[in-house]
Parts: C-alpha cells; sequence; structure tokens
C-alpha cells in the first residue's frame, strides 16, 4: 500500500511535468480523448487516488485540498483534469464502498486503476445468481477510453419496486461510441458507453444507500457536494491559464497602428479588475471548502443546508469565473481565434464546465427558497 501524499507534494508533482501535461493537452484536442502519452502520465501521477481512503492506498484529500489539486492540474492540462477527476470521484466512490472481494477486483493489482463514471440511471440491471445482468447505454463518460472500469448506475427491471444500483463493469466487456464532438472540453473523451447483457459479480454491486465501509463522511455527501471542489478546482485552474496567458499575450500584440494591447488603459482597468474577481472566486471557494472540511474530519456528516450553500457557490464561482473570462477575450482580438491559441481553449473549457449540471443555476433556486424558509 502507498503512503498517502500532501496536496503541496502532488502539486509540485504536477509542476514537475508541466511540459508534458503541456504538450499532450494539445494532443488530447486533437484526438478527442487522452492519448497514450498522458494516459501514461496520469497513472504515473496516480490522479485516480488523490480521493480514495487510505485504507485502498489513497491519499483521501479532503474538499479544500481536492480544489487545490485540480486546480494546478487543469492550469497545466485540462483533459487530465476534467477526466482525471471523474476517475478520482469514481475509484473513491469504489475505494470507500466495495467489499474485500470488490477490492480485489478493482485494486489489487493495480495502484492506479482509472474508472468512467455515469451518475445518470440510464440502464438497467437484473439479479440473477451471483450478481446481476447489466444493459444499457450511458453518455458523458469522460475518459472511458483508457479506462480500466466503469461506475455506471441502473434501475432494476422487471419488478414492481425497482431498486438502483452501482455497478462497476470492465470496460473491454463493454461498447464505447465516437460520439464526443463537441466545442469545448474537446480533449475529455465523454463519449456513450453500451452494456449488452453483462454479467457482473456482487462484489461490484453497489446501494448508494448504504453507508460507506470506508473513507468516513465525506463519502456519505450528496452527489454535487462530493463533487463540488473537484469540478471548481478545473474551473479555476483553466481561468487561471487563461488570465496569465492573455497577461502574455498582451504585452507582446500589437493590434495596427494602436499599439500593444498591454498599454491600453481600457484594457489595464479590466484585466485588473478580472485578476480581482477570479482571486475572490479563488478565495470564497477556498473558504467555504474548508469550513465543510472542519465538519467532516470530525466525523460528521455535512448538513442539507450545509451541502446546498456549498453547490450554490460552485454555480456562483463557475459562472463568475467563466464571466470574466468571457469579457477579457474580447479584448485579445482575431488572433485568439485560431486553434493554435490557447486562449480559445481556456475561453471554451471555461463555458463548457459552466454547462455540465453540477454547476447549473438551478441551484441558485434552492438556496434562494431555502433562505427564504420555503421548505
Amino acid at each position: 500500500m502507498n503512503d498517502a501524499r500532501s496536496v503541496a507534494e502532488m502539486i509540485d508533482e504536477i509542476r514537475g511535468h508541466h511540459v508534458e501535461l503541456d504538450i499532450t493537452a494539445n494532443d488530447a484536442e486533437r484526438q478527442g480523448t487522452a492519448p497514450d502519452a498522458l494516459d501514461a502520465l496520469m497513472r504515473k501521477l496516480r490522479v485516480p487516488m488523490i480521493k480514495a481512503p487510505i485504507e485502498v492506498g489513497g491519499d483521501h484529500l479532503h474538499l479544500a485540498d481536492q480544489f487545490r489539486y485540480f486546480d494546478a492540474l487543469a492550469y497545466a492540462n485540462p483533459t487530465a483534469a476534467w477526466a482525471g477527476f471523474n476517475h478520482a470521484g469514481a475509484t473513491g466512490m469504489a475505494g470507500a464502498r466495495l467489499d474485500r472481494e470488490g477490492l480485489d477486483i478493482v485494486f489489487g493489482d493495480n495502484p492506479a486503476p482509472i474508472m468512467a463514471a455515469v451518475s445518470a440511471p440510464t440502464g438497467t440491471f437484473v439479479a440473477v445468481d451471483g450478481g446481476v445482468r447489466l444493459t444499457g447505454s450511458w453518455k458523458y463518460a469522460s475518459g472511458v477510453k483508457h479506462s480500466d472500469f466503469a461506475l455506471l448506475t441502473a434501475i432494476e427491471a422487471g419488478v414492481e419496486q425497482p431498486r438502483v444500483r452501482i455497478v462497476i463493469v470492465r470496460t473491454r466487456e463493454a461498447r464505447i461510441d465516437n460520439d464526443w464532438d463537441v466545442m469545448a472540453l474537446k480533449g475529455t473523451g465523454s463519449f456513450t458507453i453500451h452494456v449488452d447483457d453483462v454479467f457482473v459479480p456482487e462484489a461490484m454491486v453497489l446501494n448508494p444507500m448504504d453507508s460507506p465501509l470506508r473513507g468516513g463522511p465525506m463519502f456519505e455527501l450528496g452527489y454535487q457536494a462530493y463533487v463540488a471542489s473537484e469540478n471548481l478546482g478545473f474551473t479555476m485552474g483553466v481561468c487561471q491559464r487563461f488570465m496569465d496567458e492573455l497577461a502574455t499575450y498582451a504585452t507582446a500584440k500589437a493590434r495596427g497602428f494602436d499599439g500593444r494591447l498591454a498599454d491600453r488603459g481600457a484594457f489595464q482597468y479590466e484585466f485588473g479588475k478580472g485578476s480581482l474577481a477570479i482571486d475572490s472566486v479563488r478565495s470564497f471557494a477556498i473558504r467555504t471548502f474548508e469550513e465543510a472540511d472542519a465538519t467532516l474530519r470530525i466525523g460528521r456528516t455535512l448538513s442539507e443546508n450545509q451541502q446546498s450553500y456549498l453547490v450554490s457557490m460552485l454555480a456562483y464561482c463557475t459562472e463568475s469565473a467563466a464571466n470574466t473570462v468571457s469579457h477579457l477575450f474580447h479584448f485579445a482580438g482575431a488572433g485568439a481565434l485560431f486553434n493554435s491559441s490557447i486562449l480559445q481553449r481556456c475561453f471554451r473549457d471555461a463555458h463548457g464546465a459552466v454547462q455540465h449540471h453540477v454547476a447549473s443555476n438551478i441551484a441558485y433556486d434552492r438556496h434562494g427558497r431555502r433562505m427564504l424558509s420555503l421548505g
């Protein structure tokens, strides 16, 4: 079993591999999924294990440190961070809930198993002797083409009171479409996965309502709260990379007779204001995650109100950071539209993060309803 790493050690490791991560980010954009070199690097960095329980060889980072980790990883490579936080969330869930037989299958000979995941229950299962037979199609399985397993949510078929189960299947037993053709998050490989009447042993079937066997109350969080820190870390890493690249671009870019972008007073004003906005969002996020961690670390679960506030913060910070990038992108001119420009990639990926359902602004409705004591 590996010793748990500190978040500082892991971020240093990311920065030490920045050149490789940066190069493979461009390759992932072209291929629509992580290239082999990036897959190997993610395994070397043990990205899937960053939030898994220590008992299964994970690092068990809490929320604020998950945010810091994926902030750093997304800055270097958005594909590694987006696919990676999906892998980390799934592997953490499996590590917290599988029994010994299941742990041996997933973690036994693999120090960093890569696991895609889809939370929407768009498949079905039938209970049989020794396990279940799984059938269905699941969209948005990020990183699935380089994963070892897929963690899929399904509803029991053919019964009056169907149960919901999380079923872990080997990806080699599934079929994966080439249907990820999008404007943002292009390298994440969020393809559709199909499973056709595959037997899955009982040891690889989880009841999401059962208490975790290890790892503590972090693994009792609702889905949106459970993935909030990693998701927002991605957004902030992408947006900070945009700000840093724009600063470099502005000092070198001259637009005809208008001179350098950096010398324009209007740009100086908006860039300074935007930098403060990004810093404010990051501070708000870390404060909220650290407050949640203080509760989790003493063995208490987060209340519904705490989780609602955390998810609302995620939506607000994601929207605010993306809006800052959008506003400043207007200053960059036509040169930023080329696929060779990292500015356009950061712009697209920031807005892709806004589209994820966990960052949906419906969280504001729920937060407002609670504040108004409407239920």
